[in-house]
């Protein structure tokens, strides 16, 4: 008997380890400075040669690969802080109105709007958008106080709801990649491979970038960071590699 409740201790003191393991320190390949101001997200077009990247100031732009602007759409926004896209449209979320805006892919045109009420503070709300494949799902992201995930259907409309405040102090960006959610925290710069049923953290990475506010991977499996306060476009390698 008492065998086994030591086999049970250590059992859940190397879980318990496991779980609070640090991040592993990765650095960039590569930076690029962008002329977007205050870019605050960023994703890649479903082709792969091209990105939309948001920011701070209202705009949605789309980009080459190297960050150079192709098009702007004509609706300026209010603090669009997320930016997902599928094969037709691009999702933008703006924190101050609590909008999603979603936009033609191909002419950027404005063509739908969705109101989702929020009552926490003006700058701690809707700060990430992406896609759920493994739940059917677009998942929505409040910046902090709580970390909350709210899961929305084809419609945009809430149907569930998670407090992930136990993952960082705050979540800046969202992607979805290699049949895994991705997330990323501003405050501790790191970046979060989550279990994209369960939401528990899987591994966890730490990334040398001031501000980091938008994430992406590319065709080549290549990590993206954004940062808004420098202006900088930051390529890393794929991370589990």
């Amino acid at each position: 008997m008492k065998a086994i409740y030591i086999t049970l201790v250590l059992l859940f003191s190397a879980g318990s380890f496991a779980q609070k393991k640090k991040p592993v320190k990765i650095t960039p390949e590569r930076k690029i400075h962008i002329s977007i101001p205050e870019p605050s997200d960023i994703c890649i077009h479903p082709d792969g040669k091209s990105l939309f990247i948001v920011s701070d100031n209202g705009y949605l732009y789309q980009t080459d690969l190297e960050g150079t602007i192709i098009k702007k759409a004509d609706y300026k926004g209010l603090d669009c802080e997320g930016v997902y896209v599928n094969e037709e449209n691009v999702y933008v979320v703006e924190e101050f109105s609590r909008k999603i805006r979603v936009f033609d892919i191909e002419t950027l045109t404005n063509h739908k709007t969705v109101y989702l009420e929020y009552n926490g503070g003006r700058n701690s709300a809707y700060e990430a958008i992406t896609f759920n494949k493994a739940k059917d799902k677009f998942v929505l992201l409040t910046e902090k106080n709580p970390i909350y995930l709210f899961e929305l259907d084809q419609n945009l409309q809430k149907v569930n709801e998670i407090d992930l405040s136990k993952i960082s102090r705050d979540i800046s960006a969202a992607s979805y990649h290699n049949d895994h959610l991705w997330l990323l925290g501003d405050e501790d710069m790191t970046v979060y491979k989550v279990n994209p049923k369960t939401y528990e953290t899987l591994n966890s990475w730490k990334i040398p970038v001031v501000n980091p506010e938008g994430l992406t991977f590319d065709k080549n499996g290549n990590m993206l960071i954004l940062s808004d306060d420098m202006q900088l476009l930051y390529y890393f390698k794929n991370p589990e590699n």
